[in-house]
């Protein structure tokens, strides 16, 4: 019997030994048989396509056109006060800007002069005025003092002591009597300063044996025309002041601002290659006009400047 045990010992020990290597070869199959399942799977997936790339194009923006109110004052080209102090300035003046903003809001310099002549007063919607006209006053409000008087002073609104019935106004009163005049714009019927006097008639009308009876010159005067050589007069652009300097008849600017800005410009460009046309257009384009016409004086003025 002792035997018997002995030897089924060594069988049970190879059986057992036998189970553990089908156990692991089992389990390596397994692990190959995923292994491969996972390869065949990559292999087998379907390629990812490209979707067609579209460009994006931005829509174009409409441009907003400006409204011009059909209010129930005097429009401003009706106003020569107004008009001539529209003509002293270049769209660039911060007083238009802000009186056009005011007004439209925003918009391009270009077209401030002619939209803000064409206004004649603010429309308020109906059943919202006074919500509107406190947004208005709001707006104004929020200008500085000097920038609101400027503003006031560019639409020829009196803003003295006397009209206020001998107050010295506040920057709210000055607001009230601006909103006062959006609605209903009227021309302050005072003369600009430093228009011509026209001349009276009476000077015109003078006697007319005056007129007919020729001024007989004194001696000194014929002698000292008659010594000096004739020489013919030429009609141009540019007067000589009194000091000796050269006077241009630009309206709206003294000839010592062009002398200024002419310098500025010709320092800032190159002076091999910059002509004196080039100089006139930069100076067109400051003073919003044409300036063909003064294209002598200029030529001198850009001549001292090189």
């Amino acid at each position: 019997m002792e035997e018997e045990n002995d030897a089924a010992a060594p069988d049970a020990v190879g059986q057992e030994a036998t189970k553990q290597t089908n156990n692991d070869e089992s389990s390596n199959a397994a692990v190959d048989g995923t292994a491969d399942a996972k390869d065949t799977a990559s292999s087998g997936r379907a390629k990812r396509v490209r979707k067609a790339t579209t460009t994006y194009v931005p829509e174009e923006e409409t441009k907003k056109e400006i409204i011009i109110p059909d209010g129930k004052g005097e429009k401003l080209q009706d106003m020569p006060n107004v008009v001539a102090k529209f003509q002293d300035i270049t769209w660039s003046n911060l007083g238009l800007k802000h009186l056009y903003n005011i007004v439209f809001g925003r918009g391009k310099k270009a077209d401030f002069k002619k939209h803000l002549l064409q206004f004649n007063g603010l429309v308020f919607s109906e059943g919202n005025e006074e919500a509107e006209k406190d947004k208005l006053l709001e707006k104004i409000f929020k200008l500085k003092l000097d920038q609101l008087k400027e503003v006031m002073d560019l639409c020829d609104i009196g803003r003295s002591p006397e009209s206020f019935g001998g107050k010295n106004p506040d920057k709210e009163m000055l607001c009230n009597r601006f909103v006062e005049w959006l609605e209903e714009p009227k021309a302050s019927g005072k003369k600009l300063k430093g228009a011509p006097k026209k001349s009276s008639g009476k000077r015109k009308g003078s006697s007319t044996a005056d007129a007919k009876a020729p001024k007989k010159p004194s001696a000194k005067k014929t002698k000292k025309e008659s010594s000096k050589p004739k020489t013919k007069k030429k009609t141009t652009d540019v007067e000589a002041a009194d000091d000796g300097e050269m006077e241009l008849n630009i309206p709206g600017v003294s000839t010592a601002k062009i002398r200024s800005k002419i310098e500025s410009i010709v320092s800032n460009a190159d002076k091999e290659s910059v002509t004196v046309k080039d100089v006139r257009k930069e100076l067109e384009k400051w003073l919003d006009m044409d300036l063909v016409e003064h294209k002598e004086g200029i030529r001198a003025l850009v001549m001292d400047a090189m």
